[in-house]
């Protein structure tokens, strides 16, 4: 393209498990008065809010037993089951 120019902000190494680099294209008709520094973390921002990090979390003793309750339920409907139909 002829007599374009655009100013770019590139992010590599975004931590993310979806995006390896991230490409901002600046507004033109921005108004001075940012600074680099900024204009670096609301990439970052816009980045860290666009990713989804799967996060495991731990079940509790609660959730643990409710499940171990239902499995031992549907074991013993089970054999009841086969035992009478």
């Amino acid at each position: 393209m002829r007599g374009c120019e655009r100013r770019v902000i590139m992010l590599k190494g975004t931590d993310s498990e979806i995006f390896d680099e991230a490409y901002f294209l600046l507004r033109r008709n921005l108004k001075y008065g940012y600074g680099n520094d900024e204009i670096v973390s609301e990439a970052q921002r816009i980045v860290s809010l666009n990713t989804t990090k799967r996060r495991h979390r731990n079940l509790s003793k609660r959730e643990m037993l409710a499940f171990a309750i239902g499995i031992a339920t549907g074991a013993l409907l089970g054999i009841f089951f086969m035992i009478f139909f």
